[in-house]
């Protein structure tokens, strides 16, 4: 009789044994793959050009190096297209991937397509084209303006129709003129009247 803890209670348990003898029976991600393509009877090369997966990444997955891949995301792919490319089934060996990586990443949340209140009006100035174009018909305009309906010399005579005398509103400066003189006119053609001089 032994009082305590019996030798049978320092045994591993029989489960224990069982999945640490699988685990050593099971060959590793890229000695499976390895395996499978020697069966299939293809070359590194033909598994490259058949996968676009290129030849240093095949060889560094054969050798169960993974850092060459990128990242979990595209190891897990490689994985999974070399896999059927020597016709095994991936969902094992992923699984494996998973267990001797950290499992499967966690899955990042969707950033949303639309939020209305993070977009502001965007601040707009004074439309200084437009205001360009006004000016310069502005100006194109009062000048045609002026030529068109200035055709003065003088700046404060008025025109005076023949027969109607000026009016007084205007009071006209005498200008020295010598008394005209006489010369024979045909009788058909009228005279311009004269101004009165003061």
């Amino acid at each position: 009789m032994s009082i305590g803890n019996s030798p049978e209670d320092e045994r591993p348990f029989e489960d224990e044994r069982v999945q640490e003898d699988r685990e050593e029976d099971r060959p590793s991600i890229g000695r499976a793959l390895q395996q499978a393509r020697i069966a299939a009877g293809l070359t590194v090369d033909d598994i490259s050009s058949a996968t676009r997966v290129r030849m240093n990444i095949v060889h560094a997955i054969e050798a169960d190096d993974f850092t060459p891949c990128g990242g979990d995301v595209y190891a897990r792919g490689h994985i999974r297209t070399l896999a059927k490319a020597v016709h095994l089934d991936p969902a094992p060996l992923l699984a494996q991937y998973g267990d001797e990586h950290g499992g499967r990443p966690a899955p990042t949340p969707a950033a949303p397509l639309f939020e209305a209140e993070r977009i502001r009006p965007e601040r707009r100035g004074p439309n200084w084209t437009a205001a360009m174009v006004a000016a310069i018909v502005a100006v194109i305009g009062f000048v045609g303006f002026t030529m068109f309906q200035g055709g003065d010399d003088g700046g404060g005579e008025t025109n005076v129709a023949e027969g109607s005398a000026p009016t007084g509103d205007s009071s006209p400066t005498p200008s020295p003129r010598s008394p005209p003189t006489p010369s024979p006119s045909p009788p058909t053609a009228p005279s311009r009247p004269r101004r009165r001089t003061r």
